[in-house]
This record gives structure tokens, sequence and C-alpha cells, in this order.
């Protein structure tokens, strides 16, 4: 049985000005500032959707973006935003996997669907 991960998770970027994060928020980007890996599609939704997490991303504008990519094909990627309501999924490459290329997902188990189509989508490609 393969044990890689199917996902990984890096920051991409800084959009906004960072607020004042907690030591506990600012580790956890310093952590998230290197790849992070996933095993399955629920393991990266249920983390998405943590308090801790939240913490971090704050209940205000969007200031930092993330890159979701598949472990096995670092160039395939989607962007993570999480927004006061969500999560927002971006398709930066516009590969049609998603719908508009742009979806805000509300729950864990909406986010690991969309998550695991996108994966096994731009796998058989």
């Amino acid at each position: 049985m393969d044990e890689s991960p199917l996902l990984t998770m890096t920051k991409s970027r800084v959009i906004d000005n960072q607020p004042e994060l907690s030591p506990e928020s600012l580790h956890l980007l310093e952590m998230l500032s290197g790849l992070c890996s996933f095993h399955t599609s629920e393991d990266l939704a249920s983390f998405l959707f943590t308090e801790m997490f939240r913490k971090l991303v704050g209940n205000g504008e969007p200031w930092v973006v993330f890159e979701v990519g598949v472990y096995l094909d670092h160039t395939k990627l989607v962007e993570i935003i999480a927004v006061h309501d969500g999560i927002t999924v971006a398709d930066s490459s516009m590969s049609g996997l998603i719908p508009d290329n742009v979806v805000i997902v509300k729950n864990q188990e909406d986010c690991a669907e969309i998550l695991q189509k996108w994966h096994d989508n731009v796998m058989n490609e």
C-alpha cells in the first residue's frame, strides 16, 4: 500500500497587512511557510476548519494565500484563501475542474469533496 501523502499545503503569499498574531498563530504560520503534507483530502479539509487555523487567518479581510498541491506533481495546484464565512478554493491554472475556477466552501465535508475531485481529475489528465 502506498503511504505517500495526497496533498501538500504551503503559504503562497501575503496579500494584505498581516494582523497582529498570537504566538501560537505565528508558530502555525511559520510551519505553513514550509511544505505541509496531508494523507487525505479529509485531513486537509479538517485542518482548514480548525479553530487553530481560523485564529491564524482571522475573520477580517483575507491577508494570506495558501497553495494546495498534488503531492506527486507539485505543478498542479489550487489556491486557498480563508474568508470570513468559509474557504475560497481558486484554480489559478483554470483547469475547469472547479466550477467557474473559484468556489467558496462553508464546511469541511464540501471542502474535502471538492479537493478530492480536483485531485483525482488533475491526476487523470
